[in-house]
C-alpha cells in the first residue's frame, strides 16, 4: 500500500466506526420502545394496580474494537436483536397464544418456543425465546406488540472475531462476569454485563466497555410499554485498540506451529501436541506476533459456548506464551558465561579442553557430543553447544572444589552461585516479570536440587524454568543491551477515531554486561547459524540476512522427549526481530524450533524489505 493511502485508510475506517456506532444507537432507539434490555427486581414483573407507572432499563454500550499494527480488524461488535419473554402476572398474558403467533415468524415450532417460555424462574423471569432476530421477526412483534404481551425485543451488541482463531491468544474473548468474585476487577459491573475475560479484551477492558446509557418509559398496568421519556444519558461507546501484532505475522507464526507439529507427529513423534512462539521488536519492545498451539475461536463463547467446543479449549485454554513455563536447556548458557565473565570465574581468552565428560565427584556429567569438541573458547562454547565448557563454568562461578570440607561447601559456596545466576537472569526478564501487558503472567524460577552437581546442570539450563515471552526479552536484551518492556497495544483510539495515547517504549534496564564481554556472547551466538560448526547453520543456510541464536534441548527425563527451543535475532548488527520458539517433546532445537524461527524472520524481514506481505486469512478451529 502506497504511504498516501494509509490516513486515507484510517479515515475511511474511523468513519465506518463511527457510522456503526450511529446504526446500532439508532436501532436501540427504534425498538427501544418494545422491552426491558434489564430487569431490576422480580417484583417489576407482577401486574401493577395503577396505569402510568414508569420504569428505567439500560441500553448496553458497543464495546471498542480491536485492529492489529495495519488497521485489520480482529474484534468488533455487531447489532443483532434478541426476543425475550418475560412472565407476568396478568390474565392478559397466555403462553399458548402468544407462542402460536410467533411461531411462523419465527420458524420454530409452537413446542419449543413454549419449552422456553416456561424456562423461566422467579429470580429469574425474563427467558431468551430467539436469538439473532431476522427483520421479519423483529416487525413482526414491533406489528402485533398489544397482543404479544410479555415478548420485548432486545438491541444487543454480539461480538464477533472476523479472522477466526487469529491472534486468539493474544485478542482473548468476552464472557458473562465469573461468579464468586474470582475476577475482582468486575466486581462493580452490571451482573449482565460482557467482560473480558482473557488476552486483550480482559486487559483493557476498561476501555473497551463503553459507558451503557439509561432510558426512561411510560408502562401500563400489563407492564408493556407506552411512550418513551428520553434517555439519559445516552450509551457512549468503548474506546478502540491498535495493537503491535503484525496480522501477516501472527499468521505465519500459528500456520508455523501448526505444520510443525503435524509434521513431527507425522515422523513418529506422537507424543508432541503443542508449540509456542514469540516475535517482538528488540529495539521498541513492540510484540509482533505471539502464539500457542493448540488454538482455539473466541467465537466459540460468544452466545455461550458448546460442550464439544469448551472440551477442545481446555487443550488451548492457557496462553502458553505467558502462562506456560519451561526449562530451557541450551539457551541458558549465553546467561551463564555473561554471568561467568562479569563474576571474573572466567575470562574472555578462558578455554576448556573438552574431551566428552567432566567428573564432578562420584558423577560422570557427559558432553552431548561422543568424544567432546577438544579445545573450545568462550563463543565456541556457544557454537558448539558445548556442555561440558558450561559445566565447568558453573562449577568455577561456585568456586569448586572448594579448599575445605565439602558439606560446608554445599550449603555455602554453592548455595551463593546457585542464587546469584537466579539474581543475574532478573536483570533479562528470565526470573522477573517482564511486565508485557497481558493477564496471567507466570515467572521464571530455579529450582535447587540440593546435589553436587547442581551447579553443573544450572550452567546447561536444566534445574531453571523460564516463559516463552521472557526468553524473547532475555534475546532481545542480549541483542541491544537493554531490556525493553514487551507491548502489545500501540495505541488507543476514540469510537471517532482520534487518537487518545500512543504507548512508548520502556526501557525497563541496561543489561549490567561490560560492551566488551556482550560483544563476545553475540559473536558466539551468530557463530551458531554461520560457522558449519554451529548448531543451527543448516537451518539459516542461505539466508539473505545475518542471524544470531542458540538452540536449546531440555531434557524431560524422558527419552526422545526433549523440550526444543530456539532464540534468536536478526538481522545481526542491526537487529529488527527477535524470536523465542519452543515445541516441547519434539527433540532438538535446530530440527524443531529452528525451521519456525526461520519462518518469522524470513516473512519480517521481507515485509520490512517492501516486499507486499500475504494479508492474513481466517485461521479455522473445527
Amino acid at each position: 500500500m502506497k504511504k498516501a493511502d494509509k490516513p486515507r485508510r484510517r479515515l475511511v475506517e474511523s468513519r465506518l466506526t463511527f457510522a456503526f456506532t450511529v446504526v446500532f444507537l439508532s436501532m436501540s432507539l427504534l425498538i427501544v420502545r418494545l422491552g426491558y434490555l434489564q430487569v431490576k427486581t422480580s417484583s417489576q414483573f407482577i401486574s401493577q394496580e395503577h396505569l402510568n407507572e414508569f420504569d428505567t432499563y439500560t441500553v448496553p454500550a458497543p464495546r471498542g474494537w480491536i485492529y492489529d499494527r495495519n488497521h485489520v480488524l480482529l474484534a468488533a461488535d455487531k447489532p443483532t436483536f434478541t426476543v425475550v419473554y418475560t412472565r407476568l402476572a396478568t390474565p392478559l398474558q397466555n403462553a399458548n397464544e402468544i407462542a402460536k403467533r410467533l411461531a411462523p415468524a419465527f420458524g420454530e415450532s409452537v413446542k419449543t418456543l413454549l419449552q422456553a417460555m416456561n424456562a423461566y424462574n422467579y429470580a429469574n423471569p425474563q427467558v431468551t425465546i430467539l436469538q439473532n432476530a431476522s427483520p421479519r421477526a423483529v416487525s413482526y412483534v414491533e406489528e402485533h406488540e398489544s397482543a404479544l404481551i410479555g415478548v420485548r425485543v432486545i438491541a444487543t451488541p454480539v461480538r464477533y472475531y472476523p479472522y477466526g482463531a487469529l491472534a486468539d491468544h493474544v485478542v482473548g474473548y468476552i464472557g458473562p462476569i465469573p461468579p464468586n468474585g474470582v475476577m475482582p476487577q468486575y466486581n462493580n459491573y452490571p451482573a449482565n454485563a460482557q467482560v473480558g475475560l482473557d488476552g486483550v479484551e480482559q486487559q483493557y477492558d476498561s476501555f473497551l466497555q463503553g459507558k451503557p446509557g439509561v432510558m426512561r418509559v411510560q408502562v401500563n398496568a400489563a407492564n408493556v410499554p407506552m411512550k418513551e421519556l428520553g434517555m439519559y444519558p445516552a450509551p457512549v461507546p468503548g474506546d478502540n485498540l491498535v495493537l503491535n501484532i503484525d496480522g501477516h505475522l501472527q499468521n505465519v507464526l500459528q500456520q508455523a506451529l501448526a505444520t510443525q507439529v503435524a509434521s513431527l507427529r507425522s515422523q513418529g513423534y506422537s507424543w508432541v501436541d503443542s508449540g509456542v512462539a514469540v516475535a517482538m521488536n528488540p529495539q521498541t519492545g513492540a510484540v509482533l506476533a505471539m502464539g500457542s498451539y493448540p488454538d482455539y475461536n473466541p467465537q466459540w463463547f460468544v452466545g455461550g459456548i458448546s460442550n464439544q467446543h469448551y472440551a477442545q479449549y481446555q487443550n488451548a485454554a492457557l496462553n502458553m506464551a505467558v502462562s506456560g513455563l519451561f526449562m530451557p536447556g541450551s539457551t541458558e548458557k549465553p546467561l551463564t558465561l555473561m554471568d561467568a565473565l562479569n563474576l571474573g570465574a572466567i575470562k574472555p581468552t578462558t578455554t576448556v579442553w573438552d574431551p566428552g565428560y567432566l567428573l564432578v565427584g562420584n558423577t560422570v556429567l557427559h558432553e552431548w557430543v561422543p568424544g567432546g569438541f577438544g579445545v573450545v573458547t568462550v563463543p565456541e562454547a556457544l557454537e558448539y553447544s558445548s556442555d561440558v565448557f558450561l559445566y565447568q563454568t558453573g562449577l568455577w562461578m561456585g568456586h569448586y572444589p572448594p579448599p575445605y570440607n565439602i558439606n560446608t561447601w554445599m550449603t555455602g559456596e554453592r548455595v551463593k552461585a546457585f542464587n546469584q545466576l537466579a539474581r543475574f537472569g532478573k536483570y533479562f526478564g528470565l526470573t522477573s516479570p517482564t511486565q508485557i501487558d497481558l493477564p496471567n503472567e507466570r515467572v521464571g524460577y530455579f529450582h535447587d536440587n540440593g546435589y553436587l552437581s547442581d551447579l553443573a546442570y544450572m550452567a546447561i539450563g536444566q534445574d531453571q524454568v523460564y516463559s516463552a515471552i521472557g526468553l524473547a526479552q532475555y534475546v532481545s536484551a542480549i541483542a541491544t543491551g537493554k531490556r525493553m518492556k514487551p507491548e502489545v497495544l500501540h495505541q488507543i483510539l476514540s469510537p471517532s477515531g482520534k487518537v487518545l495515547k500512543t504507548i512508548q517504549p520502556v526501557v525497563l534496564n541496561k543489561v549490567p554486561v561490560s560492551p566488551a564481554n556482550l560483544s563476545i556472547i553475540r559473536e558466539g551466538m551468530h557463530w551458531v547459524t554461520t560457522k558449519r560448526m554451529g548448531t543451527s547453520w543448516s537451518v539459516f543456510l542461505g539466508d539473505p540476512y545475518s542471524v544470531a541464536g542458540k538452540t536449546g534441548t531440555a531434557q524431560t527425563g524422558i527419552v526422545g522427549h526433549d523440550i526444543a527451543l530456539f532464540i534468536g535475532w536478526a538481522p545481526f548488527t542491526h537487529p529488527k526481530i527477535a524470536v523465542a520458539v519452543i515445541v516441547p517433546g519434539a527433540g532438538e532445537g535446530y530440527l524443531s524450533s529452528g525451521p519456525v524461527a526461520r519462518k518469522l524472520i524470513d516473512a519480517y524481514l521481507n515485509e520490512l524489505a517492501g516486499k507486499k506481505p500475504i494479508p492474513p486469512t481466517p485461521v479455522h478451529v473445527n
